[in-house]
């Protein structure tokens, strides 16, 4: 497809091709937040539960929820190494300390797991919950929401804005719910739904698993930028 593309645009007139750039560029700015695929997670209670914590791909972010900006954690320092932001999101109206850890082991997922924001009296549609994104790029969303003290007959979900929702789960069941799209903006629409319109977040980690290309890919794409390129020079110089 790629070679075909620029086998097509070396006919075009310099001018004509630059306009198409120009017009595909202004298309992807102009559309609306991506679809998101949704899947559910490992586990991420119990005494191991920071290992459930996805790592492939790179990480864009990793952030804790807690209602006030702090110092970052580190989880698993010796092994998984992620550091969290603290933040106060500024899509909740209020917070929750020493909502129990979870069970685990590892002193910063379980500071991590005692808190979370949530949003009193009602869901949460988050536009450009997720921002910086790279047009084109694939992300993978990894959301972290769960306690133990009043949760067991309450489920959440999360959705995308576009009609694409996570199957409910329990609220006390420690399992994470992954979501996976290409970005056609710069921000992405989160929606936070819970069956008692008190949804919550403790923390999500955020990774970009765009595939890199094959070396032939590489190549084809530079052969036929310089392709492209020797077609314009030659149009100027006739």
């Amino acid at each position: 497809m790629i070679k075909v593309f620029f086998e097509k645009a070396a006919k075009f007139p310099a001018r004509r091709v630059l306009a198409i750039s120009a017009l595909t560029l202004s298309s992807i700015s102009a559309a609306s937040a991506a679809s998101i695929t949704w899947s559910a997670g490992p586990n991420f209670g119990g005494p191991n539960g920071h290992l459930g914590i996805l790592t492939n791909g790179s990480l864009v972010e990793a952030v804790n929820l807690t209602g006030a900006a702090g110092a970052p954690i580190t989880v698993d320092p010796s092994g998984l190494n992620i550091t969290f932001s603290t933040i106060n999101s500024p899509f909740f109206n209020a917070n929750w300390a020493s909502a129990t850890g979870g069970g685990n082991t590892d002193p910063g997922w379980s500071a991590i797991l005692n808190t979370f924001e949530w949003q009193s009296g009602s869901n949460v549609t988050a536009n450009n919950f997720l921002d910086s994104l790279t047009v084109g790029h694939q992300y993978q969303v990894q959301f972290f929401a769960a306690r133990t003290d009043c949760c067991g007959t309450r489920t959440h979900w999360f959705g995308d804005g576009e009609g694409n929702f996570s199957t409910p789960i329990n609220g006390n069941s420690y399992t994470s719910i992954v979501g996976t799209f290409t970005a056609d903006d710069a921000g992405q629409t989160i929606q936070f739904l819970d069956s008692t319109n008190n949804p919550i977040l403790n923390a999500y980690v955020l990774r970009d698993v765009t595939a890199v290309p094959e070396p032939g890919t590489w190549a084809m794409m530079l052969a036929g930028l310089g392709l492209l390129g020797f077609s314009v020079r030659r149009g100027k110089t006739a």
